[in-house]
């Protein structure tokens, strides 16, 4: 898929999320400034997303 320029959160030890856009590939690089405290937060501070996949039920049709 390449390098995305995506928005990712960031939970500080304050308790206050911080959103900000970081290149994937960067990631682990970036530094981003906390909104309340000004505390520095990397990659140990992301926020993982929780992906929840649906099962898909096969209704039956008519010529089936």
């Amino acid at each position: 898929m390449g390098n995305v320029f995506k928005q990712h959160t960031y939970k500080c030890k304050c308790g206050a999320l911080t959103k900000e856009y970081v290149w994937e590939n960067e990631l682990n690089k970036a530094k981003v400034k906390c909104t309340d405290c000004n505390k520095t937060l990397g990659s140990k501070d992301l926020l993982k997303e929780n992906k929840t996949e649906a099962v898909s039920i096969r209704t039956p049709t008519k010529n089936r």
